[in-house]
């Protein structure tokens, strides 16, 4: 019988653009429930056949509008502007 490959889902280097539900709890450490609720809100979810897969990169954009800004964030303007684009 074949082994299948475990990849690392967080590591940049192998990053999926389609993900599973499973997958995607596991990428993301969130519950089924939360990741269903909100990739259909996002407008991230393809369904094939049976399959529904989550595009990784139109629901990380998603998430993006939940992040909360820290309080730092003037200082790392200042000596990081390379990451200037970020706090926009």
């Amino acid at each position: 019988m074949e082994e299948r490959k475990k990849y690392n889902l967080a590591d940049t280097q192998v990053r999926k653009k389609f993900v599973t539900y499973k997958e995607a709890m596991e990428l993301y450490s969130m519950g089924l429930n939360l990741i269903k609720e909100h990739t259909a809100i996002a407008g991230a979810s393809y369904k094939m056949g049976n399959k529904i897969l989550v595009n990784t990169d139109i629901f990380d954009a998603y998430l993006e509008q939940f992040r909360i800004p820290g309080e730092y964030e003037g200082m790392a303007r200042k000596f990081t502007p390379d990451l200037v684009s970020m706090y926009n």
